[in-house]
Formats: structure tokens, sequence, C-alpha cells
């Protein structure tokens, strides 16, 4: 299967971004690394910051679609919430460049572009906020502040495309276990843990 040019100029710039930052990436670098003429880029975005908003809409996406499907069989909160933290964790492992920008370079991005992102990531949280919610109104869950709760969460989870390499001694799967049973502990009695 052929990979186009704008599919391999997202994911160069992915990890351009990640590894110069934005504001230090420029256009020579990144026609350098697709192998293209530096006003080929161009053709396919009509600038830097549409290219960063690409990749920021695309993570957004994909986490939304990713946690959502992951929740579309379970009722139960606890089972809910492992599952979501699964999802967004499993999502940040396989894209970790465009994770790590997505979540670093959010105060690059220009007004409407920001607006655009800032309302798909509230929308993102709120899924984790409602599942926290319900967790407490059933008595499953023991949550002081669900929004401060669920933003330690998707702080502590989002963290990892920050650090994690798939060469490392933990496998993944592993690794999400962990996560898991950090913040049950907080969230959840023991009992409810251990079931």
């Amino acid at each position: 299967m052929t990979i186009s040019t704008k599919t391999i100029i997202f994911r160069e710039a992915a990890r351009l971004f990640r590894e110069k930052g934005y504001n230090g990436a420029t256009q020579r670098q990144l026609a350098d690394r697709v192998g293209v003429q530096g006003a080929s880029i161009y053709h396919h975005f009509p600038s830097k910051q549409d290219i960063l908003f690409a990749i920021m809409e695309h993570t957004m996406t994909g986490l939304l679609q990713e946690v959502r499907h992951a929740l579309e069989s379970e009722t139960a909160s606890p089972a809910r919430l492992r599952r979501a933290i699964r999802a967004h964790i499993n999502y940040h492992t396989i894209n970790r460049d465009e994770t790590y920008v997505a979540d670093a370079e959010l105060r690059s991005l220009d007004g409407a572009n920001y607006e655009k992102i800032v309302a798909m990531r509230s929308a993102y949280e709120q899924i984790f906020t409602g599942i926290l919610q319900n967790g407490l109104a059933e008595g499953s869950m023991q949550v002081g502040d669900v929004s401060l709760a669920t933003k330690a969460l998707l702080q502590m989870c989002t963290g990892i495309s920050y650090w994690y390499s798939p060469a490392g001694k933990r496998p993944i799967g592993e690794i999400i276990d962990q996560y898991v049973e950090l913040f049950f502990w907080g969230v959840c009695s023991k009992s409810e843990h251990r079931r």
C-alpha cells in the first residue's frame, strides 16, 4: 500500500514538532525529512499552523472514537472507567508523536483553531467526568472533587506519551494494569477494586 505525501508530511511534522517544538521547527527541516522541496509542503497544507491543527484534530477525533467505542457494551461505572483508561493509554502509546504534540502544543494554536481543539478536549474530558459522576452516585467510587479527579487522571495517563518506549522493560499491557490500579485505589473501595 502506497502512503500519500500528505500522510508522510503529517507523520514527519508530528515527529519534528515533538523533537524541536512547534516554534522551533522550520519548513526546511520538514521538507528535508519528507524529501520534497520546501514549497511542496504547502500544496498539501496551506500553512504550518494548518499542519499543527490537523495533527491535533486528528488526535482528538481518534481519542474520542476509541474511548466511545471501548465503552459501547459496558454499563457498570468501574468497568467503564477501566476501559476508558485502557483505550486512552493504548491510543497514546500507538500514536506517541501525535498525542505528545496535541498535549504540549495547544498554546501554539491560533484563535479559531484553538477554540475548536479546546471544545474537543472538553467533550473528551466530559466522558471521564460522566463516568466518575455516575460511579459516585452509584456508590462504587469515592470522589471528593470529580473535576479535579478527572484532570488528575487524564494528566497521569496522557503523560505516558512523554516517556513510553516500546523498547522499554515492561510491556504496555503491564503498564496499563499498573495505571489502572494506581487510580482505582484512589476512587474505589478495595473490595470494588478486587472485583
